[in-house]
C-alpha cells in the first residue's frame, strides 16, 4: 500500500511537471494559423488553444499569431464568434474568449502600425478596429461567456496596454477625427466592462484610459465617461454635457457614457452609452435655432444646442416608456420629435421657450405650446424631489438667470390626466396652458390673464408681408422689395429681408434729423437708412449697415438714382455683440453715423437733400430695432 501511494504521488508530480512545461509546438501553432486563415476546423482550433495544460499567455500567443496576418472581415468575425461560443464544454469558453480577445488586439496593433496617418480615410481599417473592440465588449459583458473576474481582468489588462501603445489615437483626450473617435469610444466602453467592479472602479478605469482634467473629473465624480473628438474644446464640451444632464436627469439615469460626435453611433457591451451629434463652438445662429425668427437665439454655442437636442431625445424616449398615457398625448400633438425639440429648448432657456410658444399661439400656431406642455410633462417624470414645501413638483430648466448650478426651476408643475403639464410657475409668474375638448391647446395664460405680446419681452411679434405696419406709436410703410415686418410694444421693430432692396420707411420730421436705435442684426447685413426715397431699382438713401460676424463690421453706403450703392467711408470692424447702439445724424449734406464706439462720416450728394427714415435687411437677415427715437440733430 505504501508503494502504491508513492507511485501515485510520483505520477502526480510528473503530470504537474509536464503541465508546467507544456506548450504548443511550431507545427500546432501553424495549424491554428492555417485554420483561422481559411475559417475552417473550428473544433481543432478549440482543442489546441483551449488545452488545459496551456497557460493563458500561450493560448493568447497562438491566437495572436493566427490573427495578425488576416483581415477582420464579417466572415472571419462570424467564425470567431462560433469558435468561442460553441466549445465542447462551458469551461473552454473563457479560455477561448480571453485568447481570442488578445489575438484581436494584436491585429488592432498592426492596423495602427500600417495606418499611422490615414486611418480615418481607410474604412476597412476602421471597420477592423470596431469589429475587434465590439467582439471584446460582447465577451466581457455577456454572462453566457462565463468569464470570472480574473479572466475579465486579463482582457482588461491587455486592452489597457493596447490603449497605451496607441495613445495618440486611443487616449480619449487626444484630438482625433470622428471616425477614429467612434472606434476608440468602443474600445473605452469595452475597457469599462472589463474593469472589475469595486470601490476603486472609476479611478482604475480613469488610470487605464490615462484620463486627465475635466474628463477624469466627470468619470471619478459623476461616474460618467464622456467620449468625443478630444482636443482643445473638450473641457468646455464636457462641462456642457454635465450641465445639460443636470436638467435632463432622465437621459442621465442608467447612462454610463456619452459619445459626442455622431448620433447614429451604436456600441456593444453592458455599459449604456448615449450618442449625440457634435457642432462647432461658434455662436448659435438664427438659421439653426429652434426658436427661429420668433426670438433672438440665446447666447450659447451651436454645440450646446446639438448636445441638448441629442440628450433631450433620450430623456423623452425614456419618459414615454414609463408614461404610456403621455405617449398617447404626444402622438396626438404631432409626435415625439417635436416634444424632444421642446425639451431641449427648455433645458437651454426655459423662459425664452415659454414666451415663444405663447407668441406662436397668438399667431395661430398651436404646435409649440402643445410640445412645451408635453415636454414639461416628460421632464417631470424624472424630476428631483422638491426642496421646499412651496415648490411642489419642480422641473429644472435653463435660462440666463440660472443660479450657480446652471438651472432655473419651474415650480408647482401640475400635470393633467395624460401626464402633460397644464400649469407651472417660472420666474415669478404663474403660467397655464388650456386645452379644448379635443385635447388641442386653446390658450395660454399668465397670472390668470390671457397672454398678450406685452407679456413676452423675449419673443418677437410674427413678421408679416404688407404695405404698412403700426404699433407702439410707430408707423412704417413698404419702401421697396418684399419685406416682412412687425412692430411690438417697446417699441420694437423687426424686419426680415428676402432681397437686397427690402426696406420699410417711416416719416422724418424734416430733412435734418437724428435717429437712435438699438440694433440686433443676424443672418446677414442690415441697418438704418436716412434721406430714404423710392428709386427705380429699389430706393435712394444713405445706409449704415451692420454686418454680423466675429468681428462684426459697419459700412456706410450711398445709393444713387440708378440704385447703385458705393461706400461713402471705409468699412470698419466693430466688436461682436448681440445688440449694438447706432445713431445717425444728418444736417444739410453732412452725415455722421455712430455704431457702438465707432464714428463714420460722409458727405451726401445733392440727390439726397431730402428723404425719410428707413430700416433695411439683406436676404436672410433679421433686423430688430428697439428704442427707436427720432429728433432734430
Amino acid at each position: 500500500m505504501k508503494w502504491t501511494v508513492a507511485v501515485g504521488t510520483l505520477m502526480a508530480i510528473a503530470v504537474a511537471g509536464t503541465s508546467a512545461r507544456a506548450s504548443l509546438t511550431t507545427s500546432e501553432v501553424e495549424q491554428v494559423r492555417g485554420y483561422v486563415a481559411t475559417e475552417t476546423h473550428a473544433d481543432r482550433v478549440r482543442a489546441l488553444v483551449a488545452r488545459p495544460d496551456l497557460a493563458s499567455d500561450e493560448s493568447a500567443a497562438a491566437m495572436s499569431a493566427a490573427l495578425t496576418g488576416v483581415p477582420l472581415d464579417a466572415r472571419r468575425m462570424a467564425y470567431l464568434r462560433d469558435l468561442v461560443a460553441n466549445g465542447p464544454s462551458p469551461a473552454t469558453r473563457p479560455v477561448l474568449a480571453v485568447a481570442t480577445a488578445r489575438g484581436l488586439l494584436a491585429r488592432a496593433d498592426l492596423v495602427f502600425t500600417q495606418h499611422p496617418a490615414d486611418l480615418d480615410r481607410v474604412p476597412s481599417a476602421l471597420g477592423e478596429l470596431e469589429a475587434a473592440y465590439a467582439f471584446i465588449a460582447d465577451e466581457v459583458s455577456d454572462p453566457a461567456a462565463g468569464l470570472d473576474d480574473a479572466a475579465r481582468a486579463d482582457v482588461g489588462k491587455a486592452l489597457a496596454g493596447h490603449v497605451a501603445r496607441n495613445a495618440s489615437s486611443l487616449q480619449p483626450d487626444a484630438a482625433a477625427p470622428v471616425p477614429i473617435a467612434r472606434a476608440r469610444a468602443q474600445a473605452a466602453l469595452a475597457l469599462m466592462d472589463a474593469t472589475p467592479e469595486g470601490p476603486t472602479h472609476r479611478v482604475d478605469l480613469a488610470d487605464e484610459l490615462a484620463l486627465t482634467g475635466a474628463r477624469r473629473a466627470a468619470l471619478v465624480e459623476a461616474g460618467l465617461l464622456v467620449l468625443d473628438e478630444g482636443g482643445g474644446d473638450a473641457a468646455a464640451r464636457i462641462a456642457q454635457v454635465r450641465a445639460l444632464l443636470d436638467r435632463l436627469p432622465g437621459a442621465r439615469e442608467g447612462t454610463a457614457a456619452v459619445f459626442v460626435g455622431d448620433a447614429r453611433a451604436t456600441f456593444h457591451g453592458r455599459a449604456v452609452a448615449v450618442s449625440v451629434d457634435a457642432a462647432g463652438s461658434e455662436p448659435l445662429a438664427e438659421a439653426g435655432s429652434p426658436w427661429g425668427d420668433d426670438a433672438a437665439p440665446p447666447p450659447i454655442a451651436a454645440s450646446t444646442m446639438a448636445l441638448a437636442r441629442g440628450l433631450a431625445s433620450v430623456e423623452v424616449a425614456r419618459a414615454l416608456e414609463r408614461r404610456p398615457q403621455l405617449r398617447v398625448q404626444v402622438e396626438h400633438d404631432g409626435g415625439d420629435a417635436g416634444v424632444a425639440t421642446a425639451a431641449a429648448m427648455l433645458a437651454v432657456d426655459g423662459p425664452r421657450t415659454v414666451q415663444v410658444a405663447a407668441a406662436r399661439l397668438l399667431a395661430g400656431q398651436r404646435d409649440t405650446a402643445a410640445a412645451v406642455a408635453d415636454a414639461m410633462g416628460a421632464l417631470a417624470v424624472f424630476a428631483p424631489a422638491a426642496s421646499g414645501r412651496d415648490q411642489g413638483l419642480a422641473v429644472p430648466v435653463g435660462g440666463a438667470e440660472a443660479g450657480a448650478d446652471g438651472a432655473l426651476l419651474a415650480t408647482r408643475v401640475t400635470l393633467d390626466p395624460t401626464g402633460a403639464a397644464s400649469s407651472f410657475r417660472l420666474q415669478g409668474h404663474a403660467w397655464r396652458i388650456d386645452r379644448d375638448g379635443t385635447g388641442a391647446v386653446a390658450a395660454m395664460r399668465r397670472d390668470g390673464a390671457r397672454v398678450t405680446t406685452s407679456m413676452l419681452p423675449e419673443a418677437r411679434v410674427l413678421a408679416t408681408a404688407g404695405s404698412s405696419w403700426s404699433g407702439g406709436g410707430l408707423v412704417f410703410a413698404r419702401l421697396s422689395g418684399a419685406p416682412r415686418a412687425a412692430i411690438a410694444a417697446g417699441p420694437r421693430v423687426r424686419l426680415l429681408g428676402s432681397g437686397v432692396s427690402d426696406a420699410i420707411v417711416a416719416p422724418a420730421p424734416g430733412d435734418d434729423v437724428a435717429v437712435d436705435a438699438d440694433l440686433r442684426v443676424t443672418g446677414g447685413p442690415g441697418g438704418v437708412v436716412v434721406r430714404a426715397l423710392p428709386g427705380g431699382r429699389g430706393f435712394l438713401g444713405a445706409s449704415l449697415l451692420v454686418v454680423p460676424g466675429s468681428p462684426a463690421h459697419a459700412a456706410l453706403l450711398v445709393a444713387d438714382p440708378a440704385g447703385i450703392e458705393t461706400a461713402a467711408a471705409p468699412v470698419v470692424a466693430i466688436p461682436a455683440s448681440p445688440k449694438v447702439h447706432v445713431r445717425l445724424s444728418v444736417r444739410g449734406h453732412r452725415l455722421e453715423a455712430k455704431v457702438g464706439p465707432t464714428t463714420l462720416t460722409a458727405t451726401l450728394p445733392a440727390a439726397l437733400a431730402h428723404g425719410d427714415l428707413a430700416l433695411r435687411a439683406y436676404p436672410g437677415a433679421t433686423v430688430e430695432a428697439s428704442g427707436w427715437r427720432v429728433g432734430r440733430p
